[in-house]
């Protein structure tokens, strides 16, 4: 893979992911927990949110002398179904493929929640399941990739306007600084296709938050002046990357079908990826 992350797009990804992330406030400046979690979520389509988890399940029984309970949550999204194969070609949920992680990670009580194929689903099945079978104010732990945070932190936010008779989640987040090169890798899928769905995927992230397009409807309003370097950033990937931002419907068809093409060519290395990236944090956590 020969990607220039010095190009203006590249430039345009960081400058949207470094804005539009929320910040950790689950740990102090020593790495010690601030409060002892009943429950650490990893969710989305990147399996290193199931390496965040294991690293705060495994922090917590260090300091608490338990594990709390991982739920992994995720459904079915348009690249992962095509890249979570197990080796007879059976297909496995996003939620499916971070516990098979997770696990390989460590020993951890694990619940798959994987009904939902969206964050605002998502948060949602996490909340009726801690309704039906616990206290409310359970504290929880979402360890999530920066590229996710803010859009799902603002989604979290929004679930008591949203469903009153659920109410609020006690969250907390942890969400290690990333750097792009750090997160365009073959393990997730960010680097198919010279980087498409890693840029496609911050036009999608200013779209949903940066112009508070869905504000309102299922994610709560953006607490931040947005800065004018930070709007010119997503409007120009926007505009480049319309895979997820449908304003040009001649481009993104011809940017689906690189991406199918590099699914179908690269799947055997991005299976090899994901192994190796295991071996990493094995050594790591």
């Amino acid at each position: 893979m020969e990607i220039d992350f010095r190009t203006q797009d590249w430039l345009d990804a960081q400058t949207v992911f470094d804005f539009f992330r929320h910040e950790s406030d689950c740990m102090d400046k020593y790495g010690r927990l601030l409060i002892e979690p009943r429950f650490v979520v990893a969710i989305g389509d990147d399996p290193v949110s199931a390496y965040y988890a294991a690293t705060i399940a495994k922090q917590a029984k260090r300091q608490f002398g338990k594990y709390p309970n991982v739920f992994c949550v995720g459904g079915y999204g348009p690249l992962s179904k095509h890249l979570n194969r197990l080796d007879d070609g059976t297909m496995v949920s996003e939620g499916a493929k971070l516990r098979m992680t997770v696990m390989r990670l460590g020993n951890f009580q694990t619940t798959v929640l994987d009904k939902s194929n969206n964050i605002s689903d998502n948060i949602k099945e996490i909340a009726d399941y801690l309704t039906c079978r616990f206290s409310s104010g359970c504290p929880l732990i979402f360890c999530v990739t920066q590229r996710l945070s803010k859009l799902l932190e603002r989604t979290v936010e929004f679930l008591p306007q949203q469903f009153p008779e659920i109410g609020s989640l006690n969250a907390y987040y942890y969400v290690p600084g990333e750097d792009i090169r750090e997160v365009c890798q073959m393990y997730n899928g960010m680097a198919l296709a010279d980087g498409l769905p890693l840029l496609s995927e911050a036009a999608a992230l200013y779209d949903r938050v940066g112009t508070e397009r869905y504000a309102g409807r299922c994610i709560a309003d953006f607490d931040r002046m947005i800065p004018k370097r930070v709007i010119q950033a997503g409007m120009r990937l926007s505009e480049k990357y319309p895979l997820r931002v449908a304003r040009s419907p001649f481009m993104a068809p011809r940017q689906c079908g690189k991406l199918f093409f590099n699914v179908l060519k690269h799947r055997k290395d991005v299976e090899a990826d994901y192994e190796q990236k295991i071996f990493d944090w094995i050594a790591r956590i």
